[in-house]
């Protein structure tokens, strides 16, 4: 199956005070085809947004292409982008903040429309069904609904311009334990129904490994390890992914061996590095990984940033 979306060797630096160069996202290539939801993990910071907003054409990479449906879409050509961003939609963390107090669930879902001047080929009210809501509620203003209703409302909008890729922007961080089962279950049925690719932005890997079908995993600014999720949880290979599998409390500790040891401090994103990215931070680093950055290798349906990974 074709990718719905494909990125390839996108690159995108900030200048910043002092003459000095941020590097925020650094040769990345992935790819989400239609049904697939791939997760994106990592610590705040280490080029997860960024990414997303390249492949939403809402940012211009330095270097790299954004390929949809296997056309390169060129930011010179408008109708071209608007395109890719009317196809790229976005649901955020804090469902509140999303919504503005002053439209009703109606209006706030036909926004896009408005905005778009189009007329969808779905009315406010099945796209209301579409999310479990009752459309009696399209007369209610946010603040007379309970957060889990208002990421629904959020979710509802996104799907009024008939989207083809979703940014889950840790979508259920904000929500109560015991709604976030229900959202997420709402977006896997969706999912199921329409086809839709999810590029899932997260750090919780325990939400993760129950809902990515693959997950890549970001240390500024790089993938460092990629692969089917259950590969990634189970038996990851980046020192960088064993530490972040170990420091979560759903994963048993007996199952995943000792905790890494995390030596030093991180690379600055603004330094000029020759080797790994991590090795600062490796307990197994040697000197190959602070002269030679690592290239990404292939083993079996893994992939990965190390020298000695095995």
């Amino acid at each position: 199956m074709s990718p719905v979306i494909a990125l390839e060797g996108l690159a995108k630096g900030y200048d910043i005070a002092g003459g000095a160069r941020l590097t925020a996202v650094d040769d990345v290539s992935l790819t989400i085809a239609a049904g697939e939801t791939y997760a994106l993990v990592g610590e705040s910071g280490c080029g997860k947004s960024t990414l997303a907003r390249m492949a939403a054409m809402l940012t211009a990479p330095d270097a790299g292409q954004v390929s949809w449906s296997g056309q390169t879409v060129s930011q010179q050509r408008r109708s071209a982008v608007r395109a890719v961003r009317d196809h790229t939609q976005f649901v955020f963390q804090d469902p509140a903040a999303a919504l503005s107090p002053r439209l009703t669930v109606e209006e706030a879902v036909s926004e896009p429309l408005r905005i778009r001047r189009r007329t969808g080929s779905r009315s406010v009210a099945d796209l209301l069904d579409d999310v479990g809501l009752d459309r009696s509620m399209g007369r209610r203003y946010p603040r007379e609904l309970s957060g889990g209703q208002r990421q629904r409302v959020v979710i509802a909008r996104a799907l009024a311009l008939e989207p083809k890729l979703l940014v889950l922007d840790e979508p259920v961080a904000s929500l109560d334990v015991s709604v976030q089962a229900q959202v997420l279950n709402l977006l896997a049925d969706l999912q199921a129904e329409h086809g839709l690719a999810y590029l899932l932005i997260a750090h919780d890997l325990a939400v993760v490994s129950s809902v990515a079908d693959r997950i890549g995993v970001m240390y500024l600014g790089q993938i460092v390890e990629e692969g089917p999720a259950g590969d990634v949880v189970t038996t990851p290979r980046h020192p960088y992914t064993q530490m972040l599998i170990a420091s979560v409390p759903a994963f048993v500790p007996g199952e995943r061996g000792e905790r890494p040891r995390v030596v030093g401090d991180p690379a600055s994103p603004t330094e000029r590095r020759t080797g790994c990215a991590f090795a600062t931070r490796c307990a197994f680093a040697t000197q190959v990984c602070l002269d030679v950055a690592p290239p990404r290798r292939e083993l079996g349906d893994v992939a990965v940033r190390c020298h000695h990974a095995s």
